[in-house]
């Protein structure tokens, strides 16, 4: 996952640069600790202009504090380094988004919802304002498109505590078996195919594919949660259904009938959880960076909590 600086949160809510600096040293010394979390915490190239205080901005409030190892650091990201979005900003074709009624299309937000939107996985740094909260929520709705027509919700997971940061920020996996040994670590409402290594095997590690299974599995897992002994989904369940299985753009499919005829053979799976039944399994999650696809038996049969995922591969229905 990759972390955006929310510019909006820096809003001269600040006392004076040292308040400002209270709040920041802790995202530097996270940094100094983790280089592969200092490779994922972006902002723009802008943001050293964002009002902190009534009277400084970024940059004047850090050369105020009068600390030299904190100016240095602070510099070193927010004015020379980065590393910013900017450099490899994500092409849109209608190119605006807002939250609430601003305009962040050139800022920390409208750059997540781009990487959100082009399936790469982000999310928000959000500095907090002690008079208004009005970044200490999860998820930011951002809105893709003109106010009054717009395209797209995107919905941006939001951080604000340290201690959250840190633990979300685990080390990516850097093969198959490092993504699967994650997902099994992490993932305990799910059942994993034995097979699915040997699915994945034959093709290239690529990370911006095994951050997006990553995505869709712990969307799965959730849902799995949220499913009652009976089998039904809780309220919040079916809000998860609704939002990810549910129109055009769902991230979760039913194949259509001529494909389940074509593929029925190559949809069939041995049973994750009994090797000598089969599943037929046409319902997957989508991963459109190299076309790959989940398939998981869907919906949960009645007495069943544990979501089972049978394959996990390049697109079945384009061989």
């Amino acid at each position: 996952m990759e972390w955006h600086i929310n510019d909006l949160s820096l809003c001269g809510q600040f006392a004076d640069p040292h308040a400002f600096k209270a709040s920041i040293e802790p995202i530097l010394r996270l940094r100094q600790k983790r280089d592969d979390l200092k490779r994922r915490i972006l902002c723009s190239r802008n943001l050293y202009l964002r009002p902190v205080t009534p009277t400084y901005n970024v940059q004047q409030a850090i050369f105020a504090a009068k600390d030299p190892t904190y100016k240095r650091l602070a510099l070193e990201w927010f004015a020379n380094s980065g590393p910013f979005w900017d450099d490899t900003r994500v092409a849109n074709t209608e190119d605006y988004f807002h939250f609430e009624g601003e305009d962040v299309t050139d800022q920390g937000l409208g750059e997540a919802a781009r990487r959100l939107l082009n399936e790469t996985s982000a999310g928000s740094i959000s500095f907090l304002d002690s008079h208004r909260k009005r970044f200490e929520q999860t998820p930011l709705v951002v809105n893709h498109g003109l106010p009054e027509d717009p395209l797209d919700q995107i919905n941006i997971a939001n951080f604000w505590l340290l201690d959250a940061i840190a633990a979300a920020a685990v080390v990516p996996p850097s093969s198959w078996p490092e993504l699967l040994a994650t997902a099994a670590a992490n993932l305990d409402q799910l059942i994993f195919s034995d097979e699915i290594l040997s699915q994945l095997r034959p093709n290239p590690f690529y990370q911006g594919i095994s951050d997006r299974i990553l995505d869709l599995l712990g969307i799965l897992q959730v849902i799995s949660t949220e499913t009652r002994e009976d089998s039904s989904l809780s309220p919040r369940g079916l809000e998860l259904q609704q939002m990810h299985f549910v129109g055009e753009k769902a991230s979760f499919t039913d194949e259509s009938e001529d494909n389940k005829r074509t593929f029925k053979a190559e949809m069939t799976f041995r049973d994750p959880a009994d090797t000598s039944r089969k599943l037929f399994c046409p319902w997957h999650g989508k991963v459109k960076i190299g076309q790959y696809r989940i398939h998981f038996e869907w919906p949960i049969p009645k007495g069943q909590r544990k979501i089972k995922v049978a394959y996990i591969g390049p697109k079945i229905t384009k061989r």
